[in-house]
């Protein structure tokens, strides 16, 4: 199965772009976060990260508070090296804006892993795809226009110039206004294509970074790699856990005895080292086939064909597991999401 078993989180300094651009509109964001049921203390510390959930209430709760249809375009404008975590500080030290770009995709899961991105290199250009693990939940496209309009705001200040791609599409309709969009990105823009990208002349790889400093760049790396290794150590028995469960999801019978057996411990050793990363098999279990399920629904699935595909024994099973999970059936939870996705904007 492709779905990526990693947990979706967002280091909290991403927000901190958020932040500055609502404060430029005198919006008192403690407030507002409090408004929102979330303690603004938990989402300031910059070692934190957040649940994806969490992040795309707090955005789109935001958009919503300050009616600002082109959010995630105007944030991006507040993006600086500090809010992109020490990915930033790696980038704004090499020595040409190809150097920084390349470390961004080394380094990007310092900031999370809701978006990611591919680069299909063309003649004299290459085209930066972005796309997002299978389980993320669905983004408004605030997501994505933050991320390539903080792109742009980063390139141009490393550089000093004034870099503009040669080409942004989006999956999405054309909005009613592309007047933003203009502004921010100066070059010819594509709606209602395949896929959200950007394209960038090559030459743009060889301009210089104002402040490269060689001997900082490698303090921050070392630093970005010891962080990597960190987080991967940290939820490494979860992640082999989820990888297993995702493979054998047809197995009406999965448990945590069949899962500790592949991993060659006993049930109890599997327990402790799940324990200590604050998982219960069970909850993750539930956790997994929940996601999925909602996600095969959001694609059209049949219930027989998610049943099959989840291990349930039968429909009414995963029926009534369903209806657990969300406080609706698999039938209500489909017509609500279409409903809503047919009223609401992209």
């Amino acid at each position: 199965m492709s779905t990526s078993p990693e947990p979706i989180t967002v280091s909290v300094t991403l927000l901190s772009q958020m932040f500055l651009y609502l404060k430029s509109l005198n919006v008192d964001v403690d407030a507002f976060l409090r408004s929102l049921g979330i303690n603004p203390v938990m989402v300031k510390s910059p070692d934190e990260y957040i649940p994806v959930d969490t992040y795309l209430r707090i955005q789109d709760s935001a958009a919503e508070y300050i009616n600002d249809p082109y959010f995630g375009l105007h944030m991006g404008e507040f993006a600086e090296a500090g809010s992109w975590s020490i990915l930033g500080y790696v980038m704004m030290n090499c020595k040409t804006l190809g150097e920084a770009f390349e470390k961004s995709g080394k380094y990007s899961r310092v900031i999370g892993n809701m978006i990611e991105g591919r680069a299909k290199l063309g003649l004299k250009k290459v085209r930066m795809i972005l796309f997002t693990p299978p389980h993320v939940p669905k983004m408004s496209r605030h997501c994505y226009e933050s991320t390539l309009a903080s792109s742009v705001r980063m390139m141009r200040l490393l550089s000093g110039v004034q870099v503009n791609p040669l080409e942004v599409t989006f999956i999405y309709p054309e909005p009613q206004s592309t007047a933003e969009y203009e502004r921010i990105f100066c070059c010819p823009l594509k709606f209602d294509q395949k896929e959200t990208s950007m394209t960038l002349g090559w030459s743009i790889g060889n301009l210089p970074v104002r402040m490269a400093n060689p001997s900082l760049l490698e303090h921050f790396e070392k630093y970005a790699q010891d962080f990597i290794a960190q987080m991967e150590r940290n939820d490494e028995h979860t992640r082999t856990v989820t990888k297993i469960i995702l493979s054998r999801l047809d197995d009406e019978d999965l448990s945590i005895q069949k899962v500790a057996k592949e991993m060659s411990v006993s049930v109890r050793t599997l327990q402790n080292h799940l324990e200590a990363e604050g998982v219960i098999f069970s909850d993750l279990l539930r956790d997994i086939r929940e996601k999925l399920a909602k996600k095969y629904l959001h694609e059209n699935y049949t219930v027989e064909q998610i049943t099959y595909l989840l291990g349930f024994s039968e429909p009414s099973v995963f029926r009534k597991a369903f209806k657990k999970w969300s406080g609706v059936t698999p039938r209500e939870y489909r017509e609500n999401y279409f409903s809503v996705n047919r009223t609401q904007p992209v």
